[in-house]
């Protein structure tokens, strides 16, 4: 997934891409601010985010760093720029999604620039089924203007959930049939988020199975095979009723259900359609 200039506190992955833009002119009478966002690959402006907690299962929160520039000169002290939600663009609750803007947000002394961080909530488990999104925009204050109304917003959309890459379908001979529970079980163990999108590089599909393989390993012995992850976080606990379930210790709350099957002795996993998910 390619990183753009946002950046998260502990994680980022952040995609798109909007419409190209003339940098801010600095011949200006008084100093402005303005999200400077770049998809650096491109050389194109952007003012759109999107994230997934599904790839990160060991997080409950998780805070995106949007950066901003002073348009003009640099000062001595701090300087404070403020920022607000527009209603009518945004689904999120505060609160439930993400937390309340503070009133104002630092400019650091002798600085050009600085962050506006969005903390971000997965509690709601609706995130599972759908996305929210929280567009903001920049306004004046009594330090900083904001006079370039092509700079003045930025828009976040995110989620629990995965959906379906374009490689699976190339690999789906060895994955089987897609399911966003066997993706986000395929990201927890194969150790990799991406696969080849064709099978032209003959060099790089050694590694591909290799993460294939991996998958499908734990997948046939998920309760051996969860130590091999405690580096990462991941375990086995049980319910009172003596059901186990996957899980990472850093999230417990997101959990992965096992069932015991007694004609072969294994343990399943089930998808969000209530179906067991067979090894291939």
């Amino acid at each position: 997934m390619k990183k753009l200039i946002a950046i998260s506190l502990v994680s980022w992955v952040l995609l798109m891409a909007c419409k190209k833009q003339d940098n801010p002119l600095f011949q200006q009478p008084h100093d402005n601010i303005y999200f400077d966002f770049t998809d650096d690959e491109k050389s194109t402006r952007i003012d759109s985010f999107f994230y997934s907690f599904a790839l990160y299962p060991e997080k409950s929160t998780d805070t995106i760093m949007l950066p901003v520039k002073v348009s003009g000169s640099r000062v001595h002290y701090d300087r404070w720029f403020k920022v607000k939600v527009i209603d009518s663009a945004t689904t999120a609750q505060p609160g439930l999604h993400y937390k309340a803007l503070d009133t104002a947000y630092k400019i650091p002394a002798d600085s050009g620039g600085g962050f506006l961080p969005i903390i971000m909530y997965v509690a709601d488990p609706a995130l599972i089924d759908r996305s929210v999104t929280i567009k903001l925009q920049l306004i004046s204050s009594s330090q900083l203007s904001n006079d370039f109304p092509a700079f003045d917003t930025a828009k976040i959309t995110f989620s629990n959930r995965l959906e379906e890459p374009v490689w699976w379908a190339v690999w789906i001979g060895e994955l089987g049939v897609y399911s966003r529970v066997k993706h986000e079980l395929f990201i927890r163990t194969s150790g990799t988020t991406e696969l080849q999108t064709d099978m032209s590089d003959w060099q790089s599909t050694p590694l591909t199975l290799f993460y294939i393989r991996q998958f499908r390993a734990f997948m046939m012995d998920p309760i051996g095979r969860t130590p091999d992850y405690k580096d990462k976080g991941y375990a086995i606990g049980q319910q009172d009723d003596g059901t186990y379930y996957f899980y990472n210790t850093g999230n417990p709350d997101k959990k992965y259900p096992l069932e015991f099957n007694s004609a072969d002795g294994r343990y399943y996993f089930h998808d969000e359609n209530g179906n067991r998910i067979v090894p291939q």
